[in-house]
Order: structure tokens, then C-alpha cells, then sequence
């Protein structure tokens, strides 16, 4: 029988399975629901507590981060009030509640000038020294993104002693399945040093998880966002600081298998 091209001989047909992407650890879209939105944005609208610019500056940058198309409603007149109180530190020479401040402020809209003078930077950078002689390695983490967020060029040049203290800070939040405070350690690494070793394995990504759904069930949604906040940083293939903020590069989304897997072949008739 001559070769027909227009005859095919299904046996031969073999269809490749197309190569499997993993799933990426944290997705906003995936992991955080339209309900999960409604109550977040109900606790900015009706916030409780007697630190109300405080706890709500703070939900507020965790939203910033997590999606910053979401309309923050911060109109000109709270914006001032948060202004007002920056001076108030510094006139205290409150430099801990400044460097505070004025980093999620910096966050939620770098376009704004917010004069970080040098008594504030000497502050961090005093308090930086005093921590790393006395191994308060979590105070010391804090303070070293806040110097990292109003200096995107510094570079802290950690030493082994402060790398294994921050290692340390990590295996111990592990140990006592601390997952909210194991989030806010490492994010915080993840920003002033992104070559420190931050231990994220399949077990501790579960154990963020499984907080997540905990602060779901029990309506913490003080702590909701700033935990989603701490994953999204997490999960970012690379974290910079730059003039206009924090910039976050996320791993591209796993492929539809619908749009992956070749098209069955058209049966010919004949």
C-alpha cells in the first residue's frame, strides 16, 4: 500500500505529559478570599484599641504590600496627622517610635518626603551596635530594616556572629511551632539581607499556613494581614528596596494544565 500522510495510525500517536511546575508556596489571589477582604477591610473601617493611628498604620502597609491596588482611603488630613506625629517624636527624641513610623509611612507612599534626618539614622545605628554586643538578634533585625527601608544602598555586611544569631531566632520559632513570629523574623531578614538562609522548608510554609487558618477561624484579622504580608514577602523571588518602596518580583503562577496539555489530534475521516 503507497504512503498516504492523511493516514495515521493511532497506535503511534503518543501525547507528552507536559513538565510540572511546582505550586508556589503563597499566592494572594489563591490564598486570600473576597471574605478574607470584607473582614480586613471592616477592621480599617471600625478599628478597636486605644493605639488606633498605630494598629491602623500597620494593617494598612500590610495591604499596601499584599496588593497595592486595593484602595487604602488615606486621605490628606490622616496623612497630616501622621506627619504631626513624626514631629512630635522627634522633637521627644522618641528615634524608636520615629524609625517606626516613618518606615511604613515610607512603604505605603515613598513620594512623600519624610526628612529622616541624621539624629534618626545615628539612633538605628546606635541601637544596631548596643543589640548586636547584647545578641538581641530580633531587636537587632528590626531596627536593621528599618535602616535598610530609609537606605536602600546600605549594606549591613553582617558577621558570622549576627548570621548564626539570626539562625538561631529561626530554629527556635520552629521548635516552639511559633509560625507568626518564625513570618515576621524572617520577612524582616528577607529585606535588609536576602543571603541569609532563612529555613523556609515544606514544614515551615504549613505551619504559616496552618496560622493563617487559625487567625481565619478565630476572626484575628489584626493579625491576618500582616501574617499574608510576611508570606507574600516570603514566597517573592527577589525582594528590593529602591526609591520607590519596597518592590517585590513573584515567581510566575503554575500554567493551566488547559493551556499546557497539547490538543488531541484531529481524527481524519475517510
Amino acid at each position: 500500500m503507497p504512503f498516504n500522510p492523511d493516514r495515521i495510525n493511532i497506535h503511534e500517536l503518543t501525547i507528552e505529559e507536559p513538565e510540572k511546575q511546582a505550586e508556589l508556596p503563597f499566592d494572594v489571589e489563591r490564598d486570600i478570599t473576597k471574605e478574607d477582604w470584607a473582614k480586613m477591610r471592616e477592621k480599617l473601617e471600625n478599628p478597636s484599641g486605644s493605639n488606633r493611628v498605630g494598629d491602623f498604620i500597620e494593617q494598612v502597609c500590610a495591604i499596601k504590600i499584599i496588593d497595592s491596588s486595593k484602595e487604602l482611603n488615606i486621605d490628606q488630613a490622616f496623612w497630616q496627622r501622621l506627619v504631626d506625629k513624626l514631629e512630635e517624636y522627634r522633637r521627644d527624641n522618641n528615634w524608636d517610635n520615629f524609625t517606626w513610623l516613618a518606615m511604613r509611612m515610607k512603604i505605603i507612599d515613598p513620594t512623600q518626603e519624610l526628612d529622616i534626618d541624621q539624629d534618626a539614622l545615628l539612633s538605628i545605628k546606635k541601637t544596631l551596635e548596643t543589640c548586636g554586643r547584647a545578641r538581641q538578634w530580633i531587636t537587632f533585625s528590626q531596627h536593621a530594616m528599618r535602616m535598610k527601608i530609609f537606605d536602600p544602598s546600605l549594606d549591613l555586611s553582617l558577621d558570622e556572629v549576627a548570621r548564626e544569631g539570626m539562625r538561631n531566632i529561626l530554629e527556635q520559632s520552629k521548635q516552639d511551632n511559633n509560625w507568626y513570629g518564625f513570618s515576621s523574623d524572617a520577612m524582616r531578614m528577607k529585606i535588609f539581607d536576602p543571603s541569609l538562609d532563612l529555613s523556609l522548608d515544606e514544614a515551615a510554609w504549613q505551619g504559616m499556613k496552618n496560622t493563617m487558618e487559625e487567625f481565619r477561624e478565630a476572626s484575628s484579622w489584626d493579625k491576618f494581614p500582616l501574617l499574608a504580608m510576611n508570606m507574600k514577602i516570603l514566597a517573592a523571588e527577589k525582594v528590593e528596596v529602591t526609591e520607590n518602596g519596597l518592590e517585590l518580583t513573584m515567581p510566575k503562577k503554575k500554567e493551566s494544565l488547559a493551556t499546557s496539555v497539547p490538543p488531541i489530534p484531529e481524527i481524519k475521516k475517510f
